[in-house]
């Protein structure tokens, strides 16, 4: 795959800064930013926007592949490895490196600063952001280095941890941080480093509990009642997030696009567009969503599309089909309250009962409509008659579109929905076997030899054996 150089923001600057380095420039120890005279109010904005940069552009691109919302076009081959599946160990390099070297590095600093001020707000904030993060990294590896991770000179070649071990020291981290008392006379206020809520701490209690849902449902498939206590404490309280969880402080210019836009839209056009397997149900439910989420090809004002791998042997530009519907400043989304909504009605169909969830789901649908700009009424309830899990999960793969899909990749991992994706033409698997998972980074294995020997991408991670 054709290797293109990464934008990590940092709002401090109010830019972004061009990553040209070598691969050896990143340790995942070492924080490239720097930050040992910085304050949390200054470090704090450069690890959230560096979170979204990563989660917003290369990690939900790929999940949208993965999950046949986009497809490769037929004029060129920039991303036709990601629907051949033909990955190397170096693809994700830069996203690794970056999340580590930035981001998470830069939450520990201001975790470990906030605390030794009793400066709880901040350190609140970036132990949630982190856990997210950490979440992320273990859903797409498995194994990633965490307890001894992010110790700069002390340790540069941490080992790795397991997944489920990652899940249940984050599960920890994220009930300390919300023990902490936020009225403490050390307390600084974050409003103004605090990218996503502006300070308001209702929203992150909020924003921990909708994690912590996260994270206990992706043990339905191997442990259902490992927190079914937990999960409906969770439920009979009812504070999960009713907002976007959101990072929005984009530019239409271009050094402050979205990451999206900025990589897959304004430097390499005339690659990604609508697949055929998304729109292909919109347009079965004549679904009125679809105008929203694909823009008209720019030849013939149609809603044209391919099917995964099918680029090869079709003719015609990127102008002949749809695309992605996403601009120069599109939130890159964390939670979306869609999907808030999805994951309380799955948690209520497998532990509550098929009449609740069906509320839900319907508020959910209509969330959906309501983001898009259309009435929160646009989509009548006859349209998608409710059939349990089955409803939930393809309905929340069709709200990511353009906005998380990295997690309707999760969810597909894990449940098998939905279940009508099709084979990819070019795929490089025997049978009907699909990515589970990325490779252990060369730029790891090279610098760690701690580093997990190679596994096949087709390898279940822990939570979806």
């Amino acid at each position: 795959m054709k290797k293109i150089k990464f934008y990590l923001a940092t709002l401090l600057c109010s830019a972004l800064l061009l990553s040209s380095c070598s691969e050896s420039f990143f340790d995942i120890n070492v924080s490239p930013n720097n930050p040992a005279a910085a304050t949390p109010a200054l470090v704090l904005p450069s690890a959230i926007s560096g979170s979204a940069y990563v989660l917003g552009g290369y990690y939900h691109t790929v999940g949208s592949f993965w999950t046949q919302q986009y497809a490769q076009s037929s004029s060129s081959t920039q991303w036709a490895e990601w629907e051949s599946y033909n990955l190397t160990e170096d693809d994700f390099n830069r996203q690794f490196t970056t999340l580590y070297a930035g981001s998470l590095y830069d939450y520990q600093y201001v975790r470990d600063n906030a605390a030794a001020s009793a400066n709880w707000k901040y350190y609140s904030i970036s132990t949630l952001m982190q856990a997210y993060t950490f979440q992320v990294l273990a859903d797409l590896y498995d194994k990633i280095p965490f307890k001894e991770a992010l110790k700069g000179i002390a340790n540069t070649q941490p080992h790795y941890d397991n997944g489920a071990e990652v899940y249940d020291s984050l599960l920890v981290r994220i009930n300390n941080a919300m023990t902490k008392d936020f009225n403490a006379s050390t307390v600084e206020n974050p409003a103004k480093s605090d990218l996503v809520f502006a300070g308001d701490m209702d929203n992150w209690s909020r924003f921990a509990n909708t994690l912590k849902l996260k994270i206990y449902m992706r043990y339905t498939k191997t442990d259902p009642n490992k927190y079914k206590t937990q999960i409906l404490a969770l439920l009979a309280d009812n504070k999960f997030l009713t907002v976007d969880a959101k990072f929005s402080a984009f530019k239409a210019e271009q050094t402050g696009y979205n990451p999206y836009y900025n990589t897959f839209v304004d430097r390499l056009a005339s690659n990604v567009i609508a697949n055929t397997t998304l729109m292909s149900f919109l347009n079965t439910n004549a679904d009125p969503r679809q105008t929203k989420i694909f823009k008209a090809s720019e030849t013939g004002a149609l809603m044209t599309s391919l099917v995964s791998g099918d680029s090869p042997t079709s003719t015609g530009t990127s102008k002949n089909y749809a695309t992605p519907n996403i601009s120069g400043t599109e939130p890159v989304y964390f939670f979306t309250k869609a999907q808030v909504l999805f994951l309380i009605a799955e948690a209520q169909e497998r532990y509550v009962n098929s009449a609740t969830a069906q509320i839900t789901y319907n508020s959910a649908i209509s969330e959906s409509c309501i983001s898009l700009g259309l009435a929160a009424n646009a989509i009548p309830t006859t349209m998608y008659p409710y059939n349990g899990l089955k409803s939930i999960m393809e309905q929340k793969w069709l709200a990511a579109s353009n906005k998380c899909a990295i997690e309707a990749f999760f969810d597909f991992n894990r449940t098998g929905y939905p279940d009508f994706f099709t084979k990819s033409k070019t795929t490089i698997f025997n049978g009907n076997e699909r990515p589970q998972r990325l490779f252990f980074p060369d730029s790891e294995r090279k610098a760690n030899p701690n580093t997990p020997a190679k596994v096949a991408i087709t390898e279940k991670v822990w939570w979806a054996k």
